[in-house]
Formats: C-alpha cells, sequence, structure tokens
C-alpha cells in the first residue's frame, strides 16, 4: 500500500515460505517481487529452490554467521552468487560491509577488500545497514562504498568469472549473441526493450564491456531495475510496431548526447512489441538512420 518496489522477507527456509506472501498480496491486489534473506541453515541448504521461487536474493551474512561456522559463510556467499548469476535473479550481499564506519570515517582495508570482493563475485549490489541507520558517518559511508564499488569495476571487470552456464531459455541465448555481436562490432551500446526486465537481467548477468541501456514502459519495472547491474534505463511509449522503437532508440540517445550520428548500437527486442517473454529480434542500428528516415520502415504511427 505504500508503493514499495521490492519486499525482502526475512528468515527464509524453504521456498514455501513465499506462498503467504503472496496470498496476502493477492488479498491486496498487488504484486510486488520478493527478496528472501538468507540467514538460516535451512535457507542454505536449500539454496537453488528458493532462488527459483523468489525474484531474488539478500546474503545476510550477519545473522547467517551466528547460525553457521563463520568460515563457511564466504563460500555461502560465493555460491549465493554464483547461481543468481545462472538464474538471472538479483543478489544482494549484507551486513557488516564497513562495520567500523559506524564510529569512523574510513573504513579498514579488510573490509574495502570485502566489497571489492562482492563485486569481483559478480553480486548485483551491496547493502548497508547499521553503518548508515545508526552510524555516526552515513553519508561518508555511502561516498566510500561508492568508490570502492567505481574503482573495483574500473580496474576489474575482466577478473569477474565469465558466465559460462548454457543458457535455458531464449532469451537467455538472444542476449548471448547480442553481446557477442555488440564486442564485434564494438557497439557504442547495448539496447534492452523489456517488459519485465527479464532480458535486462540476462545481459546484465553477463557482465558485458559495453554499457547496457533498458527501455522500459512500466515505470514500476524501471525502478526495479536499479538493483540490477550495470542496467541504466529510461521510460518510453509503448508502440505497435517494433520498427518505431529504433526511432525511440535515435531520440534517446541523440537527445541525451549519449552518442552520435553513426554510431552503432545492438537493439534487443520482442515481436509484438509489449507481450512479457517474447524476446526474439536482435538488430544491429546505426544512430541517426531511424530519425532521418533513411530505410522505408522507419515511418511515423499513422
Amino acid at each position: 500500500q505504500a508503493g514499495a518496489d521490492l519486499i525482502a522477507l526475512s528468515f527464509v527456509r524453504d521456498a514455501a515460505d513465499i506462498t503467504r506472501v503472496h496470498e496476502i498480496m493477492a488479498e491486496e491486489g498487488r504484486k510486488v517481487p520478493v527478496i528472501a534473506k538468507i540467514e538460516k541453515p535451512q535457507a542454505v541448504d536449500n539454496l537453488e529452490e528458493i532462488i527459483d521461487a523468489f525474484d531474488g536474493i539478500m546474503v545476510a551474512r550477519g545473522d547467517l554467521a551466528v547460525e553457521l561456522p563463520l568460515e563457511a559463510v564466504p563460500v555461502v556467499q560465493k555460491r549465493a552468487v554464483e547461481m543468481c548469476r545462472r538464474m538471472a535473479k538479483p543478489v544482494i550481499v549484507a551486513t557488516q560491509m564497513l562495520e567500523s564506519m559506524t564510529h569512523a570515517p574510513v573504513p579498514t582495508r579488510a573490509e574495502a577488500s570485502d566489497v571489492a570482493n562482492a563485486v569481483l563475485d559478480g553480486a548485483d549490489a551491496v547493502m548497508l545497514s547499521g553503518e548508515t541507520s545508526v552510524g555516526d558517518y552515513p553519508v561518508v559511508t555511502v561516498q566510500t562504498m561508492a568508490r570502492i564499488v567505481e574503482s573495483t569495476e574500473e580496474h576489474g571487470l575482466e577478473r569477474i568469472r565469465p558466465f559460462s552456464a548454457k543458457p535455458r531459455t531464449q532469451g537467455g541465448i538472444l542476449t548471448l549473441a547480442a553481446n557477442e555481436v555488440a564486442e564485434f562490432i564494438e557497439a557504442k551500446y547495448i539496447a534492452i526493450f523489456t517488459e519485465s526486465g527479464d532480458t535486462a537481467r540476462r545481459m546484465s548477468r553477463l557482465r558485458p564491456g559495453i554499457p547496457m541501456m533498458a527501455f522500459a514502459v512500466d515505470p514500476a519495472i524501471r525502478r526495479r531495475m536499479a538493483l540490477t547491474w550495470g542496467v541504466q534505463s529510461t521510460l518510453v511509449e509503448h508502440v505497435a510496431h517494433t520498427d518505431m522503437m529504433f526511432m525511440q532508440v535515435d531520440e534517446f540517445f541523440l537527445g541525451q548526447g549519449l552518442a552520435t550520428e553513426g554510431d552503432k548500437v545492438v537493439v534487443i527486442s520482442g515481436s509484438p512489441p509489449g507481450i512479457i517473454g517474447s524476446t526474439n529480434d536482435i538488430r544491429v542500428h546505426r544512430i541517426g538512420d531511424a530519425v532521418h528516415g533513411k530505410a522505408p520502415i522507419y515511418q511515423s504511427e499513422k
């Protein structure tokens, strides 16, 4: 009712725990993605089925370390991140990331390495809790974490383990192909038209070195994609024909100054537009061709 974009469920033990949450949402006429907090031994045992049933997970290492031997937690974290990448679900690494900054303006070197290693594991997000809720340096802590993440991505992106799992869906194999095409032609951007955010997540897990821009019709879907690694996004109006998407691509990239005429972008979309799970098209588009009508397909809708 408050308009939350995501809900995190604590002390999840198995996939069935999401059932009651969905029942409550149905009673309220709402459907909000649910993040499972992994903090119980039973959740570790049932990790794969939980990731499959929920919309994403949070590795809550503080409570997890109370329930498991502390030396087991790093391995659980890496396993959880790997599974989420394979299943194209967002994963958050949380708790005690920069704990010393609760009362100090500078983190320990071990904490800086902890944040960096979560990025290198392939996590979509890292989360602060006590450091910002009750800490003395909340703004400095956020700025510090952002610097660590940005530096790690700038200098260590190639160190993230390549995604090697065989895609299980049409969207998965198309994003894999689109990434290879984008690298081969040295595309300026990968443009992703998405109804649910799923195609953007499948592209994100590949950790492409080329910037991704997602085009969404639904504002709620756009907000939720903020949790997906590396995905920038914009809102567009629904169009009746796939070819009109290229007009939207030109107008956005040229209007924002993100590309110049002649730059190449790889566009992933579904035809007909507006149907979830319809991803079936990859095209190499030259910026400017649509707005200048250089091909018959680029005509205004009547």
